[in-house]
């Protein structure tokens, strides 16, 4: 998005980039589109009358949901496939109701998702195709006999190298699914593949690696997703178009990632269940705090609040308190905390990001309100 737009950000309301994102769901208008049309009203100074009366409010917009109507189809769907699955399972071998499942998963697709464009449904069917799709390749792989191609020890675990070829099929089949419903979330999902993928290479070429490692592979895998969400975050500093969606569920998925391994590297220092241990989850609690703010995003915060509420309390046993007073009083620490924070988003951010005003970088992140 040009400069213009950026610092003209402050002009559209929260119901002009909802409206511009629907657009693009539907198919009216492209990404680019939708970018262009943006700057158009920025570059002319262009509002809505909706935009004049209403105060801008700092939202983040998660859209896999847009009435009852998408849950009461969703219900339908995951009754259907329950019913589905219980009925076949005396009839046919895991991997082909696997096959059946995912066969059915892309049908129901094709009406829900290409056609009537419902976003809750597209949701949900997005998320189950990839298990179901890799469940039936590899139990049709495994289940076959194999006795003709080993060699050797390798007869042993065969199952072992068969994960790679499997997974990369089953990667290919979430690609083709997502390149023909565009769902944002099946971005997510197909960096969760190449993850698994890079794990299974990573424990073949040196066994036991990833165990030993595990705290530090995890991290690594966390920051790697967590750079992937950014890189879709400043295409779309507005966030108007579905690339904001697809950094959203890459932030929710990197965020556990970062925020257990980072704390599990302060347990094995500090020991879990000390002082220091409180002391530093609060310490790294405020700096998710910093950096949720400065890209203004919030899954890392989410993913931080039960150690939070665990550390406040700990410090407050601490002090020799009772444990029923102590849970009151880290619920309304940890409640207040989160609405302070909430409340105060814009005010925070303004103030945090003050200091940086005129410099480049601002112009790939939200402006502030």
């Amino acid at each position: 998005m040009s400069e213009a737009s950026q610092q003209s950000n402050d002009k559209e309301s929260p119901l002009d980039s909802v409206r511009l994102a629907a657009a693009v769901s539907e198919g009216i208008l492209t990404e680019d589109q939708a970018e262009r049309l943006t700057d158009f009203w920025t570059r002319r100074g262009v509002t809505s009358p909706v935009a004049e009366a209403l105060p801008h409010a700092d939202i983040e917009d998660v859209r896999f949901v847009r009435g009852f109507h998408d849950i009461f189809i969703s219900l339908g769907i995951g009754i259907l496939m329950v019913g589905l699955i219980y009925g076949l399972q005396n009839l046919l071998p895991a991997w082909a109701i696997s096959a059946v499942g995912a066969v059915s998963i892309w049908g129901l697709a094709e009406v829900f998702s290409q056609r009537m464009r419902l976003a809750l449904p597209s949701f949900l069917l997005s998320l189950a195709f990839t298990p179901f799709f890799f469940m039936a390749c590899f139990g049709l792989i495994v289940d076959q006999d194999l006795t003709g191609l080993s060699l050797g020890g390798w007869r042993q675990n065969y199952e072992t190298w068969l994960v790679i070829p499997t997974s990369l099929v089953a990667l290919a089949g979430a690609v083709l699914f997502y390149l023909r419903f565009k769902v944002p979330v099946g971005i997510a999902g197909i960096t969760g593949g190449c993850l698994f993928i890079v794990a299974v290479l990573i424990e073949m070429a040196a066994p036991g690696l990833i165990d030993q490692y595990n705290v530090v592979f995890f991290l690594a895998l966390g920051l790697v997703t967590f750079a992937l969400a950014m890189s879709y975050d400043v295409k779309d500093p507005a966030r108007v178009t579905l690339n904001s969606d697809k950094a959203f569920w890459l932030h929710l998925m990197a965020a556990p990632f970062i925020v257990h391994s980072i704390l599990a590297l302060v347990s094995n220092y500090s020991g879990q269940g000390s002082v220091g241990y409180s002391i530093a989850v609060i310490a790294l609690f405020v700096i998710l705090a910093i950096v949720a703010l400065v890209v203004d995003r919030r899954a890392l915060l989410v993913s931080a609040m039960s150690y939070l509420g665990f550390a406040i309390g700990y410090l407050i046993l601490e002090a020799n308190v009772s444990e029923e007073a102590a849970f009151a009083v880290t619920l309304l620490l940890l409640g207040g905390f989160i609405l302070l924070i909430g409340s105060g988003w814009g005010l925070l951010r303004r103030v945090l990001l003050a200091p940086f005003s005129g410099q480049p970088l601002l112009r790939y992140l939200p402006a502030t309100t």
